[in-house]
């Protein structure tokens, strides 16, 4: 066991010999038996036990089994206890989610504090067929396949490798004292269903079931990183922003473009049929909305915003000078440098007449009756019947900026500037006003 243990501790390339590692012990035979390889490989490891106080005398039985076992070896040990149920109501989640989140809170605190390099669970080869399963039963894509992952950033799972029976008779061998929880032999849990009556059947009708699963994991990782590579192509053609701009143009039609755009929605608020509804919209503007989100159908673009949209307060400026707003940057400076044509053309920038300008200047989102004379036009024109004019998208109006001075706007950033700060040839002093990205 301890040979199959470092093998795949570094085929994997969980963790090094040298690496401060926090091992999670339950007191069970799984976390037991963890603990126990740690110890035989020598490697540099202390213990963390949180205690959920949800078994009373028995839950603080196995605090004190875990305590006197690593004073016994002289393992750094650390613990914590808290009241589950109560954190439960104030979390208004299942026990089990409650305790989960609990659980690893403390954890990665406690990694921050000491320095630890990793924490190391002790899910084993049936955990993983179990959560594949749960998530099976409950519905997922690709990345649900995975399953439970043997690297999670600081977490690592060295046990994957090994089935409870392959554990219990290292247990047996060693004669490795461990507590049982009584909760894992009752059937009130999800999880605890899936383990008691379903593994039971999959294994009668095949009695080599945690090989296969062995098997069909490689399977589902190297499927997954076919989609993870069409995933990040994809990412990379989108316009991130308050409002987000994806194109839909070149994935269209393409093998798995519902799964992909099911897992770049997912975090928004949208599931697998929301991504097969808009799949079938062609109307312009027509949107589905789910709880936090608005996906809408542009000319071109698909647009993604939150629904509850709200205005951006109205910043002031009095004078030149860099101003952040968020990931942007509002770069205001003096010049008497004229542009060149390169420099006129990127939207990024505009050139103003430094003399015409009335100071205080303003940013803000535009608003329903704001007027401003486009450079190069004759008379005042709506803002407003500006972006009907130049077709742009509904949802993009409603985050498009101008900048203003005392007099009215100057520039509809990104698009134009008011002819009356335009450059002449009799210009001495030049505003060159830049909105990009940090």
């Amino acid at each position: 066991m301890l040979e199959d243990f470092l093998k795949f501790i570094n085929n994997h390339q969980l963790c090094k010999a040298t690496d401060k590692v926090l091992v999670a012990v339950s007191g069970g035979k799984d976390s037991m038996a963890l603990l126990h390889l740690f110890i035989e490989a020598k490697f540099n490891i202390s213990v963390a036990h949180f205690n959920f106080g949800l078994r009373g005398a028995a839950s603080d039985g196995d605090e004190e089994f875990v305590r006197d076992f690593c004073a016994t070896l002289k393992v750094p040990f650390f613990s914590t206890k808290t009241d589950t149920k109560k954190k439960t109501k104030e979390l208004g989640v299942s026990t089990q989610m409650a305790a989960r989140e609990l659980r690893y809170t403390w954890f990665r605190e406690l990694i921050d504090r000491e320095n630890f390099n990793y924490l190391a669970t002790a899910h084993n080869l049936n955990d993983k067929i179990e959560t594949l399963l749960l998530n099976i039963a409950k519905g997922t894509g690709p990345k649900g396949l995975k399953s439970i992952p043997l690297k999670n950033d600081q977490i690592i799972r060295p046990l994957m490798f090994a089935n409870v029976s392959q554990i219990f008779e290292y247990i047996e061998t060693k004669q490795i004292k461990w507590r049982e929880d009584s909760s894992n032999q009752t059937v009130d849990y999800q999880r605890n269903k899936i383990r008691h009556q379903v593994i039971p059947v999959l294994s009668e009708i095949n009695p080599g079931l945690s090989e296969t699963a062995k098997v069909n994991f490689r399977r589902f990782d190297a499927l997954n990183e076919i989609f993870e590579e069409k995933l990040e192509a994809f990412k990379a053609e989108i316009e991130f922003g308050e409002i987000i701009k994806i194109y839909p143009a070149n994935w269209k039609g393409t093998a798995g473009f519902s799964l992909i755009l099911e897992e770049f929605l997912k975090p928004y608020g949208f599931n697998f049929q929301d991504v097969n509804d808009f799949l079938k919209i062609e109307d312009i503007g027509k949107k589905v909305i789910s709880a936090s989100h608005t996906l809408s159908f542009g000319r071109n673009e698909w647009f993604l915003e939150k629904t509850n949209f709200s205005k951006n307060e109205i910043l002031t400026f009095d004078k030149p000078g860099n101003y952040e707003i968020g990931d942007k940057l509002i770069k205001i400076e003096e010049t008497k440098d004229f542009p060149n044509i390169m420099e006129i053309r990127n939207s990024e920038h505009a050139f103003l007449d430094f003399d015409k300008i009335r100071w205080p200047l303003s940013f803000r989102n535009w608003e329903q009756g704001d007027r401003f004379q486009p450079y190069g036009m004759k008379g005042k024109k709506l803002v407003s019947d500006f972006l009907i004019d130049i077709k742009m998208d509904a949802p993009l109006k409603k985050t498009q900026k101008v900048l203003s001075d005392k007099e009215g706007v100057l520039w509809l950033v990104g698009l134009r500037i008011d002819d009356r700060v335009k450059l002449q040839s009799d210009t001495k002093n030049i505003l060159k006003v830049s909105f990009c990205d940090i």
